[in-house]
């Protein structure tokens, strides 16, 4: 009888800091950077500018939605939350599966044959810092600012 070992996929942790004018786009970037790498179809790439910085893009319908109602939700729950420290923590995951056929049960030929399962493959967790900086630069400062300045 075979055996299949029980592995746990390969997990990922970025830690993403931004300021609030900019976390939509970071967070964009980033997942968008993710899925490009990961993402198998043919697709045509295209590019997205985030804090002077060129990250590649997925130009998939469907996954530009997904990604934008995602990060919609995430910027929502920060700016709702608020923090006497003046930062606001958040969360993503990404997680990747593929199909397997699975044979049935212990019947054999009664058993209804065989039958998809979805195996992770691999995670990866956004730890998500929304911070609003306090400095004598005023309420203009932002962090695209700073990098500038370096």
């Amino acid at each position: 009888m075979e055996q299949r070992e029980s592995r746990r996929p390969p997990e990922y942790i970025l830690e993403v800091f931004a300021d609030p004018t900019s976390i939509k786009d970071v967070v964009r970037g980033v997942l968008h950077t993710i899925f490009f790498h990961r993402y198998f179809p043919c697709h045509s790439p295209a590019t997205l500018e985030v804090l002077d910085l060129t990250l590649p893009v997925v130009t998939n319908p469907e996954l530009e939605t997904l990604i934008d109602t995602r990060v919609g939700q995430l910027v929502r729950q920060l700016s709702s939350d608020t923090s006497p420290q003046g930062s606001v923590r958040g969360q993503l995951a990404v997680q990747f599966f593929e199909k397997r056929r699975k044979k049935g049960g212990g019947l054999g030929w009664f058993s209804g044959g065989k039958v998809d399962e979805e195996i992770c493959w691999e995670i990866w967790h956004l730890e998500i810092t929304l911070a609003t900086p306090k400095t004598e630069l005023g309420d203009g400062f932002s962090f695209r600012d700073l990098l500038t300045e370096c």
